[in-house]
Protein backbone atom coordinates (compact mmCIF):
# COMPACT_ATOMS: atom_id res chain seq x y z
CA UNK A 1 0.00 0.00 0.00
CA UNK A 2 1.03 3.32 -1.08
CA UNK A 3 2.13 5.50 2.00
CA UNK A 4 0.00 8.75 2.66
CA UNK A 5 2.06 12.01 4.15
CA UNK A 6 -1.65 13.03 5.39
CA UNK A 7 -1.65 10.24 8.24
CA UNK A 8 1.73 11.89 10.01
CA UNK A 9 -0.14 15.27 9.87
CA UNK A 10 -1.05 15.95 13.70
CA UNK A 11 -2.47 19.25 14.98
CA UNK A 12 0.14 21.58 16.45
CA UNK A 13 -1.73 21.71 20.04
CA UNK A 14 -1.04 18.17 20.21
CA UNK A 15 0.84 16.12 22.44
CA UNK A 16 4.37 14.65 22.79
CA UNK A 17 2.22 11.17 23.03
CA UNK A 18 0.38 11.98 20.17
CA UNK A 19 3.69 12.42 18.29
CA UNK A 20 5.06 8.98 19.12
CA UNK A 21 1.60 7.24 18.28
CA UNK A 22 1.80 8.21 14.99
CA UNK A 23 5.42 8.15 14.59
CA UNK A 24 4.96 3.99 15.55
CA UNK A 25 2.21 3.54 13.10
CA UNK A 26 4.21 4.94 10.24
CA UNK A 27 6.24 4.21 7.38
CA UNK A 28 8.82 7.05 7.83
CA UNK A 29 10.08 8.71 10.44
CA UNK A 30 8.23 11.88 10.45
CA UNK A 31 5.41 13.74 12.08
CA UNK A 32 3.87 17.18 10.55
CA UNK A 33 2.63 19.70 12.94
CA UNK A 34 -0.16 21.80 11.35
CA UNK A 35 -2.33 24.57 12.74
CA UNK A 36 -6.01 24.96 12.12
CA UNK A 37 -5.51 26.18 8.00
CA UNK A 38 -3.47 22.56 8.21
CA UNK A 39 -0.49 25.05 7.42
CA UNK A 40 2.69 22.79 8.70
CA UNK A 41 4.44 24.54 11.20
CA UNK A 42 7.34 22.00 11.87
CA UNK A 43 8.35 18.38 12.52
CA UNK A 44 9.16 15.85 14.90
CA UNK A 45 10.70 12.73 14.50
CA UNK A 46 11.46 9.82 17.42
CA UNK A 47 14.71 11.63 17.90
CA UNK A 48 12.73 14.95 18.64
CA UNK A 49 10.83 13.01 21.44
CA UNK A 50 13.38 11.50 22.98
CA UNK A 51 15.59 14.85 23.76
CA UNK A 52 12.56 16.46 25.02
CA UNK A 53 12.31 13.96 27.67
CA UNK A 54 16.02 13.88 28.34
CA UNK A 55 15.48 17.68 29.06
CA UNK A 56 12.74 16.94 31.51
CA UNK A 57 9.43 17.12 29.09
CA UNK A 58 6.17 14.94 29.64
CA UNK A 59 4.22 12.76 27.68
CA UNK A 60 1.71 15.27 27.65
CA UNK A 61 3.45 18.33 27.12
CA UNK A 62 2.16 20.35 23.62
CA UNK A 63 4.62 18.94 20.97
CA UNK A 64 4.54 22.49 19.07
CA UNK A 65 7.03 23.79 22.21
CA UNK A 66 9.39 20.95 20.88
CA UNK A 67 9.27 20.68 17.04
CA UNK A 68 11.64 21.85 15.02
CA UNK A 69 10.58 24.77 12.79
CA UNK A 70 13.54 25.44 10.58
CA UNK A 71 13.58 21.90 8.54
CA UNK A 72 13.95 21.57 4.95
CA UNK A 73 11.08 21.11 2.68
CA UNK A 74 10.58 21.61 -1.10
CA UNK A 75 7.61 23.56 -2.80
CA UNK A 76 4.88 22.95 -5.50
CA UNK A 77 6.42 26.08 -7.68
CA UNK A 78 9.84 24.58 -7.98
CA UNK A 79 11.32 23.49 -11.10
CA UNK A 80 11.26 19.45 -11.85
CA UNK A 81 14.36 18.47 -10.40
CA UNK A 82 14.48 21.08 -8.02
CA UNK A 83 13.14 19.74 -5.01
CA UNK A 84 15.11 16.56 -5.49
CA UNK A 85 18.69 18.26 -5.26
CA UNK A 86 17.25 19.06 -1.49
CA UNK A 87 17.34 14.96 -1.00
CA UNK A 88 21.37 13.82 0.43
CA UNK A 89 22.61 11.21 2.30
CA UNK A 90 20.94 12.98 5.33
CA UNK A 91 17.62 13.90 4.19
CA UNK A 92 16.34 10.53 2.79
CA UNK A 93 12.74 12.39 2.90
CA UNK A 94 11.33 15.27 2.23
CA UNK A 95 7.98 17.33 2.52
CA UNK A 96 7.04 19.45 -0.66
CA UNK A 97 4.73 22.28 0.61
CA UNK A 98 2.48 24.37 -1.59
CA UNK A 99 2.15 27.85 -1.64
CA UNK A 100 0.23 28.05 1.47
CA UNK A 101 2.52 25.98 3.70
CA UNK A 102 0.24 22.83 3.13
CA UNK A 103 1.91 19.52 2.58
CA UNK A 104 0.69 18.22 -0.86
CA UNK A 105 3.11 15.69 -1.22
CA UNK A 106 6.43 13.72 0.52
CA UNK A 107 8.91 12.42 -2.08
CA UNK A 108 11.84 10.10 -1.47
CA UNK A 109 14.59 8.39 -3.99
CA UNK A 110 12.59 5.14 -3.39
CA UNK A 111 9.29 6.22 -4.92
CA UNK A 112 10.63 9.00 -7.10
CA UNK A 113 13.85 7.69 -8.94
CA UNK A 114 15.66 5.03 -7.52
CA UNK A 115 17.27 3.12 -9.20
CA UNK A 116 18.97 -0.25 -7.62
CA UNK A 117 22.15 -1.47 -8.56
CA UNK A 118 20.60 -5.35 -8.33
CA UNK A 119 17.67 -6.82 -7.35
CA UNK A 120 16.06 -10.06 -7.50
CA UNK A 121 13.39 -10.72 -10.34
CA UNK A 122 10.99 -13.44 -9.87
CA UNK A 123 9.04 -13.62 -12.89
CA UNK A 124 8.59 -17.82 -13.58
CA UNK A 125 7.57 -20.67 -10.87
CA UNK A 126 8.86 -19.70 -7.76
CA UNK A 127 5.42 -18.94 -6.24
CA UNK A 128 3.89 -22.36 -7.31
CA UNK A 129 7.36 -24.54 -5.95
CA UNK A 130 6.73 -22.06 -2.81
CA UNK A 131 3.32 -22.64 -2.61
CA UNK A 132 3.94 -26.72 -3.30
CA UNK A 133 6.49 -26.65 -0.70
CA UNK A 134 3.82 -25.30 1.87
CA UNK A 135 0.90 -26.77 0.90
CA UNK A 136 2.95 -30.31 1.26
CA UNK A 137 4.62 -29.43 4.44
CA UNK A 138 8.38 -29.89 2.93
CA UNK A 139 9.81 -26.58 4.00
CA UNK A 140 13.07 -27.23 5.63
CA UNK A 141 16.54 -29.42 4.01
CA UNK A 142 14.58 -31.92 3.05
CA UNK A 143 12.09 -32.10 0.12
CA UNK A 144 12.06 -33.27 -3.67
CA UNK A 145 12.92 -29.31 -4.66
CA UNK A 146 16.67 -30.04 -3.31
CA UNK A 147 17.64 -33.12 -5.40
CA UNK A 148 15.46 -31.24 -8.56
CA UNK A 149 17.21 -28.11 -8.29
CA UNK A 150 20.70 -30.31 -7.60
CA UNK A 151 19.95 -32.72 -10.53
CA UNK A 152 18.97 -29.30 -12.62
CA UNK A 153 22.07 -27.47 -11.83
CA UNK A 154 24.49 -30.59 -12.30
CA UNK A 155 23.12 -30.68 -16.07
CA UNK A 156 23.11 -27.29 -17.21
CA UNK A 157 26.89 -27.61 -16.07
CA UNK A 158 27.33 -30.86 -17.76
CA UNK A 159 28.61 -31.99 -14.25
CA UNK A 160 28.45 -35.45 -12.48
CA UNK A 161 27.51 -33.68 -9.02
CA UNK A 162 25.75 -30.37 -7.63
CA UNK A 163 25.23 -30.09 -4.24
CA UNK A 164 23.21 -27.25 -2.57
CA UNK A 165 24.34 -25.27 0.74
CA UNK A 166 23.09 -22.25 2.89
CA UNK A 167 25.20 -19.88 0.91
CA UNK A 168 28.00 -19.23 -0.93
CA UNK A 169 30.50 -19.09 1.78
CA UNK A 170 29.87 -22.10 3.09
CA UNK A 171 29.86 -23.77 -0.38
CA UNK A 172 33.59 -22.81 -0.25
CA UNK A 173 34.21 -24.31 2.90
CA UNK A 174 32.96 -26.67 2.42
CA UNK A 175 34.64 -27.72 -1.06
CA UNK A 176 37.74 -26.37 0.86
CA UNK A 177 36.96 -29.07 3.83
CA UNK A 178 35.99 -32.09 1.39
CA UNK A 179 39.81 -31.51 -0.14
CA UNK A 180 41.59 -31.78 3.39
CA UNK A 181 42.56 -28.16 3.92
CA UNK A 182 43.36 -27.37 7.14
CA UNK A 183 45.68 -25.55 9.81
CA UNK A 184 48.82 -24.71 8.21
CA UNK A 185 48.42 -25.35 4.64
CA UNK A 186 48.39 -22.33 1.94
CA UNK A 187 45.44 -21.50 -0.18
CA UNK A 188 46.38 -18.73 -2.65
CA UNK A 189 43.51 -16.25 -3.40
CA UNK A 190 43.54 -13.01 -5.78
CA UNK A 191 43.61 -10.00 -3.74
CA UNK A 192 41.25 -8.03 -5.34
CA UNK A 193 37.84 -10.31 -4.28
CA UNK A 194 34.93 -10.30 -1.75
CA UNK A 195 35.88 -11.37 1.81
CA UNK A 196 34.33 -14.27 2.07
CA UNK A 197 36.94 -15.82 -0.62
CA UNK A 198 39.60 -15.40 1.97
CA UNK A 199 37.45 -16.08 4.70
CA UNK A 200 36.58 -19.80 3.83
CA UNK A 201 39.94 -20.22 3.64
CA UNK A 202 40.64 -19.09 6.97
CA UNK A 203 37.99 -20.65 8.59
CA UNK A 204 39.63 -24.14 7.42
CA UNK A 205 42.10 -22.69 10.05
CA UNK A 206 44.71 -22.04 6.54
CA UNK A 207 46.31 -19.16 5.55
CA UNK A 208 45.07 -17.05 2.49
CA UNK A 209 47.88 -16.16 0.26
CA UNK A 210 47.25 -13.14 -1.79
CA UNK A 211 47.95 -12.45 -5.38
CA UNK A 212 47.75 -9.46 -7.45
CA UNK A 213 45.56 -9.36 -10.36
CA UNK A 214 45.66 -8.92 -14.03
CA UNK A 215 44.64 -5.40 -15.20
CA UNK A 216 43.29 -6.83 -18.33
CA UNK A 217 40.94 -8.95 -16.61
CA UNK A 218 40.85 -7.82 -12.79
CA UNK A 219 41.03 -11.64 -11.99
CA UNK A 220 44.24 -13.35 -10.16
CA UNK A 221 46.83 -12.96 -12.73
CA UNK A 222 48.34 -16.15 -13.56
CA UNK A 223 51.96 -14.77 -13.59
CA UNK A 224 52.52 -13.99 -10.13
CA UNK A 225 51.29 -17.29 -9.08
CA UNK A 226 54.90 -19.08 -9.21
CA UNK A 227 56.08 -16.55 -6.92
CA UNK A 228 53.69 -16.90 -4.10
CA UNK A 229 53.41 -20.98 -3.59
CA UNK A 230 55.37 -22.79 -0.80
CA UNK A 231 55.42 -25.51 0.70
CA UNK A 232 52.55 -25.00 2.24
CA UNK A 233 50.41 -23.95 -0.56
CA UNK A 234 47.32 -26.75 -1.11
CA UNK A 235 44.88 -25.31 -3.57
CA UNK A 236 44.55 -22.24 -5.46
CA UNK A 237 41.44 -19.89 -5.53
CA UNK A 238 41.03 -18.12 -9.19
CA UNK A 239 37.54 -16.05 -8.69
CA UNK A 240 35.83 -15.06 -11.52
CA UNK A 241 35.65 -11.59 -10.68
CA UNK A 242 32.08 -9.32 -11.57
CA UNK A 243 31.32 -12.19 -14.00
CA UNK A 244 34.47 -12.38 -16.43
CA UNK A 245 36.38 -15.54 -16.12
CA UNK A 246 39.73 -15.99 -14.87
CA UNK A 247 42.70 -17.23 -17.64
CA UNK A 248 41.96 -20.77 -16.25
CA UNK A 249 44.59 -22.52 -18.47
CA UNK A 250 47.84 -21.68 -16.86
CA UNK A 251 46.35 -22.03 -13.73
CA UNK A 252 45.39 -25.31 -14.12
CA UNK A 253 48.45 -25.87 -15.71
CA UNK A 254 50.66 -24.15 -12.12
CA UNK A 255 48.47 -26.94 -10.32
CA UNK A 256 49.75 -29.50 -12.41
CA UNK A 257 53.22 -28.80 -11.89
CA UNK A 258 52.50 -28.30 -8.19
CA UNK A 259 50.21 -31.02 -7.40
CA UNK A 260 47.73 -27.99 -6.13
CA UNK A 261 43.79 -28.08 -6.01
CA UNK A 262 41.63 -25.80 -7.90
CA UNK A 263 38.17 -24.57 -6.11
CA UNK A 264 36.69 -21.91 -8.71
CA UNK A 265 34.73 -19.23 -6.79
CA UNK A 266 32.04 -18.85 -9.04
CA UNK A 267 29.84 -16.48 -7.25
CA UNK A 268 29.23 -13.73 -9.47
CA UNK A 269 30.02 -15.99 -12.69
CA UNK A 270 27.58 -18.31 -13.31
CA UNK A 271 26.85 -19.19 -16.84
CA UNK A 272 30.44 -17.38 -17.92
CA UNK A 273 32.53 -19.79 -20.36
CA UNK A 274 36.43 -19.89 -20.81
CA UNK A 275 37.29 -21.08 -24.26
CA UNK A 276 33.66 -22.11 -24.55
CA UNK A 277 33.80 -24.08 -21.13
CA UNK A 278 31.48 -23.38 -18.33
CA UNK A 279 33.17 -21.72 -15.14
CA UNK A 280 32.87 -24.11 -12.19
CA UNK A 281 33.59 -27.12 -14.88
CA UNK A 282 37.62 -26.48 -15.04
CA UNK A 283 38.95 -27.03 -11.47
CA UNK A 284 38.35 -30.12 -9.09
CA UNK A 285 35.40 -27.76 -7.40
CA UNK A 286 32.78 -25.60 -8.29
CA UNK A 287 31.48 -22.90 -6.09
CA UNK A 288 28.41 -20.48 -6.62
CA UNK A 289 26.35 -18.04 -4.47
CA UNK A 290 22.09 -17.46 -4.64
CA UNK A 291 22.34 -14.41 -2.82
CA UNK A 292 19.75 -11.86 -3.74
CA UNK A 293 21.73 -10.08 -6.26
CA UNK A 294 23.18 -13.06 -7.76
CA UNK A 295 22.62 -14.23 -11.45
CA UNK A 296 19.86 -16.23 -9.88
CA UNK A 297 18.94 -16.20 -6.64
CA UNK A 298 17.29 -18.76 -3.93
CA UNK A 299 17.65 -15.57 -1.17
CA UNK A 300 20.82 -16.69 0.73
CA UNK A 301 22.28 -20.25 -1.09
CA UNK A 302 25.17 -21.51 -2.65
CA UNK A 303 26.30 -24.51 -4.81
CA UNK A 304 29.48 -27.01 -5.17
CA UNK A 305 29.72 -29.11 -8.27
CA UNK A 306 32.74 -31.67 -8.74
CA UNK A 307 33.29 -34.51 -11.29
CA UNK A 308 34.94 -36.65 -8.31
CA UNK A 309 32.34 -39.31 -6.44
CA UNK A 310 34.71 -39.08 -3.61
CA UNK A 311 34.65 -35.01 -3.02
CA UNK A 312 30.91 -35.33 -3.30
CA UNK A 313 30.36 -38.07 -0.83
CA UNK A 314 32.69 -36.16 1.66
CA UNK A 315 30.47 -32.61 1.20
CA UNK A 316 27.03 -34.37 1.69
CA UNK A 317 28.81 -36.35 4.68
CA UNK A 318 30.07 -32.57 6.19
CA UNK A 319 27.25 -30.71 5.12
CA UNK A 320 24.95 -32.24 7.65
CA UNK A 321 26.92 -32.24 10.60
CA UNK A 322 29.14 -35.07 9.56
CA UNK A 323 26.69 -37.82 10.20
CA UNK A 324 26.93 -41.36 8.46
CA UNK A 325 25.12 -41.97 5.38
CA UNK A 326 23.61 -44.80 6.44
CA UNK A 327 23.91 -44.96 10.14
CA UNK A 328 21.89 -42.69 11.40
CA UNK A 329 22.91 -40.45 14.52
CA UNK A 330 26.52 -41.71 14.02
CA UNK A 331 28.73 -39.12 13.19
CA UNK A 332 31.70 -39.95 11.40
CA UNK A 333 33.11 -35.98 11.68
CA UNK A 334 33.27 -32.75 12.71
CA UNK A 335 30.26 -31.61 10.22
CA UNK A 336 28.59 -28.14 9.84
CA UNK A 337 24.72 -27.63 9.05
CA UNK A 338 25.28 -26.10 6.00
CA UNK A 339 22.00 -27.31 4.16
CA UNK A 340 19.48 -25.48 1.90
CA UNK A 341 16.22 -25.77 2.70
CA UNK A 342 13.39 -26.96 0.39
CA UNK A 343 12.13 -23.62 0.08
CA UNK A 344 15.26 -22.27 -0.82
CA UNK A 345 15.32 -24.98 -3.60
CA UNK A 346 11.82 -24.24 -4.90
CA UNK A 347 13.16 -20.66 -5.82
CA UNK A 348 16.30 -22.12 -7.14
CA UNK A 349 14.82 -24.23 -9.80
CA UNK A 350 12.42 -21.89 -11.21
CA UNK A 351 15.49 -19.40 -11.26
CA UNK A 352 17.44 -22.06 -13.23
CA UNK A 353 14.38 -22.66 -15.47
CA UNK A 354 15.14 -19.10 -16.99
CA UNK A 355 19.12 -18.86 -17.06
CA UNK A 356 19.27 -17.92 -20.34
CA UNK A 357 16.55 -15.27 -20.31
CA UNK A 358 18.84 -13.87 -17.36
CA UNK A 359 21.87 -13.89 -19.08
CA UNK A 360 20.46 -12.74 -22.57
CA UNK A 361 19.21 -9.80 -20.99
CA UNK A 362 22.76 -9.53 -19.37
CA UNK A 363 24.53 -9.50 -22.15
CA UNK A 364 21.92 -6.65 -23.93
CA UNK A 365 22.36 -4.39 -21.03
CA UNK A 366 26.63 -4.30 -21.29
CA UNK A 367 25.80 -4.21 -25.31
CA UNK A 368 23.33 -1.16 -24.49
CA UNK A 369 26.03 0.34 -21.50
CA UNK A 370 29.13 0.00 -23.65
CA UNK A 371 27.53 1.74 -26.52
CA UNK A 372 26.68 4.86 -24.94
CA UNK A 373 30.46 4.85 -22.63
CA UNK A 374 32.49 4.09 -25.50
CA UNK A 375 33.61 7.74 -26.46
CA UNK A 376 33.21 9.24 -22.87
CA UNK A 377 36.94 10.27 -22.07
CA UNK A 378 38.52 8.79 -18.49
CA UNK A 379 36.24 5.38 -18.84
CA UNK A 380 37.35 1.77 -19.32
CA UNK A 381 34.64 -0.55 -19.75
CA UNK A 382 34.24 -3.52 -18.25
CA UNK A 383 37.01 -6.80 -19.91
CA UNK A 384 36.47 -8.79 -22.63
CA UNK A 385 39.12 -11.08 -23.72
CA UNK A 386 38.47 -13.27 -26.69
CA UNK A 387 38.74 -16.31 -24.75
CA UNK A 388 35.94 -15.10 -22.37
CA UNK A 389 32.18 -15.15 -22.22
CA UNK A 390 31.03 -12.65 -19.42
CA UNK A 391 28.31 -12.62 -17.78
CA UNK A 392 28.22 -8.96 -16.97
CA UNK A 393 26.91 -9.76 -12.95
CA UNK A 394 27.60 -5.86 -12.46
CA UNK A 395 28.16 -3.55 -15.69
CA UNK A 396 31.43 -2.18 -13.91
CA UNK A 397 34.06 0.12 -15.04
CA UNK A 398 37.36 2.24 -13.97
CA UNK A 399 37.43 5.82 -13.91
CA UNK A 400 40.36 7.87 -14.44
CA UNK A 401 39.95 10.53 -12.23
CA UNK A 402 42.41 13.01 -13.86
CA UNK A 403 40.69 12.84 -17.55
CA UNK A 404 36.69 12.68 -15.44
CA UNK A 405 37.61 16.13 -13.08
CA UNK A 406 35.61 14.45 -9.90
CA UNK A 407 37.09 11.40 -7.73
CA UNK A 408 35.55 7.93 -7.74
CA UNK A 409 33.77 8.80 -4.57
CA UNK A 410 32.29 11.76 -5.44
CA UNK A 411 31.04 10.45 -8.78
CA UNK A 412 29.01 8.19 -6.69
CA UNK A 413 27.56 10.19 -4.28
CA UNK A 414 26.41 12.76 -7.45
CA UNK A 415 25.08 9.51 -9.17
CA UNK A 416 23.18 9.11 -5.61
CA UNK A 417 21.76 12.62 -5.59
CA UNK A 418 20.31 11.50 -9.05
CA UNK A 419 18.52 8.68 -7.90
CA UNK A 420 20.87 6.03 -9.13
CA UNK A 421 22.70 3.68 -6.87
CA UNK A 422 26.10 2.80 -7.64
CA UNK A 423 28.85 0.18 -6.07
CA UNK A 424 32.49 0.98 -5.60
CA UNK A 425 34.76 -1.93 -6.13
CA UNK A 426 35.93 -4.33 -3.50
CA UNK A 427 38.76 -2.98 -1.31
CA UNK A 428 42.19 -5.29 -1.75
CA UNK A 429 42.15 -7.87 0.90
CA UNK A 430 45.57 -7.16 2.14
CA UNK A 431 44.26 -3.70 3.46
CA UNK A 432 41.77 -5.00 5.62
CA UNK A 433 42.16 -5.75 9.40
CA UNK A 434 41.33 -9.55 9.59
CA UNK A 435 44.19 -9.96 6.34
CA UNK A 436 47.08 -7.41 7.72
CA UNK A 437 50.57 -8.18 8.21
CA UNK A 438 51.27 -9.12 4.70
CA UNK A 439 54.55 -7.31 3.85
CA UNK A 440 53.56 -7.52 -0.16
CA UNK A 441 52.25 -4.94 -2.13
CA UNK A 442 49.54 -5.07 -5.32
CA UNK A 443 49.81 -2.54 -7.02
CA UNK A 444 47.07 -3.20 -9.65
CA UNK A 445 44.83 -4.34 -6.83
CA UNK A 446 44.84 -1.08 -5.63
CA UNK A 447 44.52 0.60 -8.87
CA UNK A 448 41.60 -0.97 -10.03
CA UNK A 449 40.03 -0.90 -6.83
CA UNK A 450 40.08 2.63 -6.12
CA UNK A 451 38.96 3.20 -9.72
CA UNK A 452 36.16 0.89 -10.05
CA UNK A 453 32.43 1.51 -10.21
CA UNK A 454 29.37 -0.84 -10.93
CA UNK A 455 26.16 0.86 -12.54
CA UNK A 456 22.86 -1.03 -11.92
CA UNK A 457 22.07 -4.34 -13.82
CA UNK A 458 19.15 -5.62 -12.92
CA UNK A 459 17.11 -7.93 -14.96
CA UNK A 460 14.58 -5.11 -14.74
CA UNK A 461 16.21 -2.40 -16.18
CA UNK A 462 15.04 -1.06 -19.05
CA UNK A 463 16.66 0.36 -22.05
CA UNK A 464 15.22 3.85 -20.99
CA UNK A 465 16.45 3.58 -17.69
CA UNK A 466 20.58 2.61 -18.76
CA UNK A 467 20.21 5.89 -20.83
CA UNK A 468 19.18 7.76 -17.70
CA UNK A 469 22.26 6.14 -15.90
CA UNK A 470 24.50 7.05 -18.69
CA UNK A 471 23.31 10.31 -19.15
CA UNK A 472 24.14 11.22 -15.92
CA UNK A 473 27.29 9.93 -15.97
CA UNK A 474 28.06 11.53 -18.86
CA UNK A 475 26.59 15.61 -17.55
CA UNK A 476 28.11 15.40 -14.34
CA UNK A 477 31.43 14.24 -15.78
CA UNK A 478 31.05 17.24 -18.34
CA UNK A 479 29.81 19.33 -15.67
CA UNK A 480 32.48 18.25 -12.94
CA UNK A 481 33.99 21.58 -12.43
CA UNK A 482 30.56 23.31 -11.78
CA UNK A 483 29.28 23.80 -8.32
CA UNK A 484 25.57 22.83 -9.53
CA UNK A 485 26.26 19.00 -10.90
CA UNK A 486 22.73 17.74 -9.72
CA UNK A 487 19.98 18.36 -12.24
CA UNK A 488 16.78 16.62 -12.78
CA UNK A 489 15.91 13.36 -11.99
CA UNK A 490 13.89 11.95 -15.82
Amino acid sequence: MRFDPQNNLISSKGTLREVLEVLNASPIGIVFLVDELQRVNGIMTDGDVRRAILAGADLHDPAQNYMVQNFIFGKTSNPPGENLKLLNDTIRHLPVLDEEGRLARFISFTDFCWLPVMEPTLLGNEMAYVQDCIKTNWISSQGKYVGMFEESFASYHNIDYALTSSNGTTALHLALTALGIKTGDEVIVPDLTFAASANAVVHCGATPVFVDIDPHCWNIDPTKIDAAITARTKAIMPVHLYGHPCDMEPILEIARRYGLYVVEDCAEALGARYNGRLVGTLGDLGCFSFFSNKVITTGEGGMVITRTPELKEKILILRDHGMSRQRRYWHEMVGFNYRMTNLQAAIGLAQLEQIDMFLSKRKSLARAYSLKLKDLPGITLPPALPWAETVCWLYSILIDERQVGISRDDLIMALKREGIETRPFFYPLHLMPPFLGHNKDFPVSREVSGRGISFPSSYNLSTAEVERVAANLTKIINHSKSPAMIGSCK
